[in-house]
C-alpha cells in the first residue's frame, strides 16, 4: 500500500512540475501579435487586446484575457464592432508539448455586438472578409518572431462557446428600425458534424416596439450540408409585447426537427390584445400537431392538428368563447397553395366540418365546402350582460298586457328609432376571393328557425354573388339569389327571393315585429338599390313584392263589426257593442307592391272573406313606417257567415275602411264621408225616404217644384 501511495504522490509531483515547467516556458502573450495580424489580414480591422493573457488555475487549467475589441471603421455610431470585458478558456496540457492549442469551452462575459447600416447603404460589415488576392499585394507588418527551424507552427482548436451577459444592437438607418439585445446568455458545445451538441439560450430585448424575453434549449447535430442538420428536444418559451398586443407567455416543444421527417409539436400561449389601458381581447391557446417539411422545402404538411382556445373580451361576438380546430393541412410552397382536409371547427355550440383550399397571392383565394348539424347564431352572438334584480323586475310586462305593449315604447307610441345613414366598410371584400358552400341541418337567426340550409357564395374582387340560398322556414320553402357589388361606393345590390307555402304570421312577428296577417301562402321579392345603411336600404330600394295568401286572417280589424257600425250610421242608430276578437277571416288575399323612393304602393289588394269582398289600395312609407290604405268592402252573400244577418241590409253597398298609423300601432276607422258620397244605392234610398217624409209632412204641397228643389239641394249636400 505504501508503494502505491508513493507512486501516486510521485505522479502528482511530476504533474505539478510539468505544469510549472510549461507555464514558465510558454508565455500566452506571445500569441497576441500573431492573432492581431491574422485578424487584420482577414478583416482589415484592428483587434485590440488591452489586457494581458494570463494562465488560469481554477477550476481547471486555462487562459483568461480582458478588454478585447474589434474596431469599426471611422464614421459609425459605436467604435467597436464586437467587444467583451472578460474571456476565459480551458486548455489541454499534453497537446501543448506538440504545439497544439486545444481550447476547451470559451466563456465570454460582457460581450457586445454592434451592426449599423447607414442611410447611404454602407455597413460596418462591408469588407469584413477581404479578398485573399488583394491582401497578398499589401505589405505585412512585422509579426511575432518566426519560429526557429526546430519549432513547429501552432494548431488551434475550439471545443465550445458560452456567452454571459452579452448584448447586441442592429441598427438600420434607412428604415429607422433597430433590433436590440439587452441581455443574452448562450451556452453551446463544440459544433462538430455528426455529433449532438447541447445549446441553451436566454435573450431579452426589443425589435422596434416589440419587446421579447425568450428562453430555450435544444440539441443540434450539424451535417456537411447545413440544410441536413437536425434539432431534437427543442423547448422554447418566453413572452412578447408591443403597444397593441401582449403575449404573456408562450411555449413550443418539439421532439425532433429535420427536413423530410415528421415532428411532434406542442404549443401553448396566453395573451391579450390591448386598446388603451385595458385589454379588449384576452385568451389562451393550447394544442398538438405533427409537421413535416420535405428536403426540397417545397411541401409542408400538418397532421393530427388539435388546437383549443379560450377567448374573452368586448371585441368578440359574445363575452366568452371556446374555439376548437382539428384537421390536416398541406402547403405546396412553390405553388403557394394550401389544402385543408378533414377540418372540424367549433365555436362554443357551433360545429362545422369539411374541406377547403387557400391560394396565396396578392389577393388570396379561398374555397370551402362545410357542413354542420345545428347552428344557433342568436345564442352564439348574444352577449351576456349582467342584470340587476331591479332591472329584471322592470323588464317583466304587467299581467294581461297586450302584445303591442310588450313590444316596448316603439310599438306603443308608433314612433321609429332614427335610422343610421353610415355605410358599412366593405373594404375587406376586396382583399380576398371566395368560392364556397355551407350546408346546415338547422339554423336559428334573428328568431327564425331555418332547416335544410344550403348556401353557395362566390366573391371575386369585391363582387359578392349569392349563387344559391335555400331553406325550409315556417312550414314552407325559401329560395334566394343575388349580387352585392362592393367595387363602388356606396355598394349596389340586387336580390330575388321566393317564399312558398309558408305561414306568414311568424315571419312577420320575427322580422317586422308585426302580427297583422295570418295565413299560408307565397311571397316573391325582387328588389335592387344602392347603399347598405339602414336609411339607404329603405329610401333607395326599388323593386316589386307579390303576396298570395290563403285561409288566413287580418288581425287588429273586424270588418263585420265595422259593417254593423256602417249600418248604424246609415240608420241613425248607435251600433250595438259586441265583444268580438279584432280579426277578419279570409279565404284568400292577394296583393302586389311597387317599391320606389322609400314608398311601397299597391292598387290591387284583394281579400275574399265569407260574405265579403274587399278591394284595397294605398301605400306605406318605409322610413317613418306609416300606413295609408283604403279598403272598400262589399257584401256579396246572404246573411250566413261572419257578421250575421245584419249585413243583408247592406248588400251591394260599398263600405270604406281606412287603415293608418304606424306599423306597430295601426289605426282602423270607418270612412263615413266616403261611405255617404260614393254609394248611389244609398243616395236613391235616402231620396225615396226623404220624398215619403215630405209627403207625409206637407201633403199635396210636397209635389211643388220649389219644395222638391230644396229637398234635392239638402240631399246633394249630404252626399258630398
Amino acid at each position: 500500500m505504501k508503494k502505491i501511495i508513493y507512486i501516486l504522490l510521485g505522479l502528482g509531483v511530476a504533474a505539478v512540475v510539468a505544469i510549472v515547467t510549461l507555464i514558465s516556458l510558454i508565455d500566452p502573450n506571445q500569441f497576441k501579435p500573431q492573432l492581431a495580424e491574422q485578424v487584420r489580414k482577414s478583416t482589415g480591422r484592428e483587434l485590440v487586446m488591452a489586457g494581458e493573457i494570463d494562465w488560469r488555475f481554477w477550476p481547471s487549467l486555462g487562459l483568461s484575457l480582458e478588454k478585447v475589441a474589434l474596431r469599426n471603421p471611422t464614421g459609425f455610431a459605436e467604435p467597436d464592432l464586437v467587444r467583451f470585458e472578460q474571456g476565459e478558456a480551458s486548455v489541454a496540457l499534453l497537446p501543448l508539448l506538440s504545439h497544439r492549442l486545444e481550447i476547451g469551452n470559451v466563456t465570454l462575459s460582457g460581450a457586445h455586438l454592434f451592426i449599423q447600416t447607414k442611410a447611404d447603404g454602407s455597413s460596418n460589415l462591408s469588407g469584413l472578409l477581404k479578398d485573399a488576392t488583394a491582401d497578398a499585394s499589401e505589405p505585412v507588418a512585422p509579426a511575432a518572431p518566426a519560429p526557429t527551424a526546430d519549432s513547429k507552427p501552432w494548431q488551434i482548436s475550439l471545443q465550445g462557446v458560452a456567452l454571459s451577459q452579452a448584448s447586441a444592437l442592429v441598427q438600420d438607418d434607412r428604415s429607422g428600425t433597430s433590433l436590440r439585445l439587452d441581455h443574452l446568455d448562450l451556452d453551446m458545445g463544440q459544433l462538430a458534424t455528426g455529433q449532438w451538441v447541447p445549446v441553451t439560450l436566454a435573450a431579452k430585448g426589443s425589435a422596434d416596439k416589440l419587446a421579447f424575453d425568450v428562453k430555450g434549449q435544444t440539441q443540434i447535430k450539424l451535417a456537411q450540408e447545413v440544410m441536413a442538420s437536425e434539432l431534437k428536444d427543442l423547448s422554447l418559451s418566453g413572452s412578447l409585447s408591443d403597444p397593441s398586443l401582449r403575449l404573456d407567455s408562450f411555449s413550443i416543444k418539439g421532439d425532433r426537427l429535420a427536413l423530410g421527417e415528421w415532428s411532434n409539436l406542442t404549443l401553448a400561449l396566453k395573451g391579450a390584445e390591448v386598446e388603451g389601458p385595458q385589454a379588449s381581447l384576452a385568451g389562451s391557446l393550447e394544442g398538438t400537431l405533427k409537421g413535416r417539411l420535405d428536403k426540397e422545402m417545397k411541401l409542408a404538411e400538418l397532421s393530427d392538428v388539435l388546437l383549443t382556445a379560450a377567448l374573452e373580451g368586448d371585441a368578440l361576438p359574445r363575452l366568452q368563447m371556446k374555439l376548437k380546430l382539428a384537421g390536416f393541412a398541406r402547403a405546396e410552397l412553390d405553388k403557394q397553395l394550401i389544402t385543408l382536409s378533414k377540418l372540424v371547427m367549433s365555436a362554443d355550440e357551433a360545429l362545422l366540418s369539411g374541406d377547403g383550399t387557400v391560394q396565396l397571392g396578392a389577393v388570396p383565394a379561398i374555397s370551402f365546402d362545410l357542413k354542420g348539424e345545428k347552428l344557433d347564431l342568436d345564442k352564439w352572438l348574444a352577449k351576456s350582460v349582467p342584470t340587476t334584480p331591479a332591472q329584471v323586475k322592470e323588464s317583466k310586462p304587467a299581467a294581461g298586457a297586450s302584445n303591442t305593449a310588450a313590444n316596448g315604447n316603439k310599438a306603443a307610441t308608433g314612433k321609429s328609432e332614427a335610422l343610421s345613414a353610415i355605410e358599412p366598410d366593405l373594404g375587406a371584400l376586396k382583399g380576398v376571393d371566395l368560392d364556397g358552400r355551407l350546408q346546415l341541418g338547422s339554423l336559428r337567426l334573428k328568431g327564425l328557425d331555418l332547416g335544410a340550409v344550403d348556401l353557395q357564395v362566390a366573391l371575386v374582387k369585391g363582387l359578392l354573388t349569392l349563387k344559391q340560398f335555400s331553406a325550409t322556414v315556417a312550414g314552407g320553402q325559401v329560395n334566394a339569389n343575388g349580387v352585392l357589388d362592393a367595387r363602388q361606393q356606396p355598394a349596389t345590390y340586387k336580390v330575388h327571393k321566393q317564399v312558398a307555402g309558408v305561414n306568414i304570421r311568424p315571419l312577420l312577428q320575427t322580422l317586422a315585429q308585426s302580427d297583422l296577417l295570418e295565413g299560408k301562402g307565397d311571397l316573391d321579392v325582387q328588389v335592387q338599390g344602392r347603399g347598405l345603411s339602414a336609411l339607404a336600404l329603405r329610401n333607395g330600394m326599388q323593386g316589386k313584392v307579390t303576396l298570395k295568401l290563403s285561409d288566413g286572417a287580418l288581425h287588429g280589424i273586424n270588418l263585420p263589426e265595422m259593417i254593423r257600425e256602417a249600418r248604424a250610421t246609415l240608420s241613425g242608430k248607435g251600433a250595438e257593442q259586441v265583444k268580438e276578437a279584432r280579426k277578419t277571416d279570409f279565404s284568400a288575399l292577394t296583393a302586389s307592391f311597387q317599391i320606389a323612393d322609400g314608398i311601397a304602393r299597391s292598387n290591387d289588394i284583394q281579400l275574399f272573406a265569407p260574405a265579403l269582398r274587399v278591394k284595397g289600395e294605398g301605400q306605406t312609407a318605409l322610413v317613418p313606417e306609416s300606413l295609408d290604405f283604403l279598403f272598400l268592402t262589399s257584401i256579396v252573400e246572404s246573411s250566413k257567415g261572419q257578421g250575421g244577418k245584419d249585413v243583408d241590409e247592406l248588400k251591394e253597398i260599398t263600405i270604406p275602411v281606412r287603415i293608418g298609423g304606424h306599423w306597430q300601432a295601426p289605426s282602423y276607422q270607418l270612412d263615413v264621408k266616403a261611405l255617404l258620397s260614393n254609394n248611389k244605392l244609398l243616395e236613391d234610398k235616402a231620396r225615396k225616404e226623404a220624398e215619403r217624409g215630405l209627403k207625409k209632412l206637407l201633403g199635396d204641397k210636397a209635389d211643388n217644384d220649389a219644395v222638391k228643389g230644396v229637398a234635392d239641394q239638402l240631399l246633394k249636400g249630404l252626399f258630398k
